[in-house]
């Protein structure tokens, strides 16, 4: 699909879903917290629905 230096980016096979890498829980679902408008900007989390973890943020502005 894509490369980045060495890694090769591939679509996950179907039935595949990864595990948190905190309480290793399937992750079928993941929480999304998000703040702000969209014209003004958003921040979002990304957190585990088992353990509440957090596994990412992204923030962007117009």
């Amino acid at each position: 699909m894509d490369n980045i230096g060495n890694i090769t980016l591939e679509e996950a096979p179907d039935g595949k879903a990864p595990h948190c890498p905190y309480c290793k829980a399937v992750l079928t679902t993941i929480w999304v917290r998000t703040e702000g408008l969209g014209f003004q900007g958003q921040k979002s989390i990304l957190m585990c629905p088992h353990c509440e973890s957090f596994l990412g943020y992204n923030a962007w502005k117009r």
